[in-house]
């Protein structure tokens, strides 16, 4: 057998050159499909929008190397540079959310009217001012609308290849769709959120209503019990309401009403519960309150009335002492407010001796 001519030797070092190329880049390839199955996989998982979006950044730092991505946000036609890569290619927050320039390329593609724009630094069209290397910037459209716009530069080779766009188009088709995910979830909580707090509110003073009352206190007198803690239970009527509702109209009764809840809140501390429980019938809960301390508190309750030329009856029950659970303590303060209505109005009461608790408590 005859050995083999140089021609022929050489032919096959080319072709085992070739499939060594090959074999490299499709390597490469499988090592950016793993690095974007990864980055899909968790953009999935999370549903804050910073998460996601610093996702995408270090996932395009991982699979493409380009050294520097730019994430601009794009709400109701207004930008903003938001997230980007710092030269250890870490995601920090753009230190100047204003440093970027409105250029043609770039306003077109916050219109809608683009899907992606490759150059180069001399060509004019680069949004912020100081491209390195070649460029790609592309949009994150979801629902038909732009929601960011992605911008990378200084990548490995000297140019962008088509696989490399074909990946940024990927990534920012994965990141809209999750931002959305995210915003729609975002929303959907605040909705609910809202739809609690006003189920727990009452509409006309923007106090606790009774159910809020009911489910606060539950938790109060738990606490209360287990530390061995005072606590102050107090129902207030607002003095002569049907009276102005009667010669003033109801529109005045409300303005009362209002009026009479924000001198309750002004005066609250932090951790108080504070009530609309029916019609002119307010309820003040003070956590870790004696008795000592809740004479006082009425005091300077009652110098407020008198600034704002209000006429209050009160009735007062401490805990442990009058009352060991939420009906107890408001039969107990329920009595004492009628003490202090039938002593005359515009006073209170503290339940003690002698006195007869409510047979029907309204909690």
């Amino acid at each position: 057998m005859s050995p083999p001519h140089e021609a022929e030797i050489v032919a096959l070092r080319a072709r085992i050159a070739l499939l060594e190329g090959e074999r490299n880049e499709l390597a490469q390839h499988n090592a950016e499909l793993f690095v974007l199955q990864q980055v899909y996989s968790t953009m999935n998982s999370i549903l804050d929008v910073d998460d996601i979006l610093s996702t995408v950044l270090r996932g395009i730092v991982e699979a493409l190397r380009f050294e520097r991505v730019i994430l601009f946000s794009v709400r109701d036609g207004f930008v903003s540079r938001r997230l980007e890569t710092d030269e250890l290619g870490s995601v920090i927050q753009s230190p100047d959310p204003t440093d970027f320039i409105m250029i043609e390329a770039f306003t077109r593609m916050v219109a809608g009217n683009s899907d992606f724009a490759l150059g180069t630094p001399g060509d004019g069209n680069i949004p912020v001012g100081n491209g390195l290397g070649s460029y790609c910037m592309l949009p994150l459209t979801s629902r038909h609308t732009v929601r960011g716009i992605l911008y990378v530069d200084h990548p490995p080779s000297a140019e962008i290849s088509e696989s490399q766009v074909r990946m940024l188009l990927d990534f920012a088709a994965q990141a809209a769709i999750a931002v959305e995910n995210a915003r729609l979830y975002s929303e959907t909580k605040r909705l609910l959120e809202e739809t609690q707090r006003l189920a727990l509110t009452d509409a006309l003073t923007g106090l606790g209503n009774r159910r809020a009352l009911n489910e606060l206190l539950e938790r109060e007198l738990t606490n209360a019990e287990r530390y061995a803690s005072p606590l102050a239970f107090l129902v207030l009527d607002l003095d002569d309401l049907k009276r102005v509702n009667d010669t003033a109209g109801h529109t005045a009764g409300d303005a009362a009403l209002r009026n009479f809840a924000d001198i309750l809140r002004g005066s609250a501390r932090k951790g108080d519960i504070l009530a609309r429980y029916a019609g002119d019938e307010f309820v003040i809960v003070m956590r870790q309150t004696d008795r000592e301390a809740a004479e006082l508190a009425v005091h300077r309750l009652f110098d407020l009335f008198a600034r704002g030329r209000i006429k209050c009856s009160v009735g007062v029950a401490m805990f442990p002492y009058d009352g060991s659970d939420a009906a107890g303590l408001f039969s107990a303060a329920d009595q004492a407010l009628y003490e202090a209505k039938q002593a005359g109005k515009n006073g209170h009461r503290f339940f003690g001796s002698g006195m007869t608790r409510n047979e029907s408590p309204p909690l």
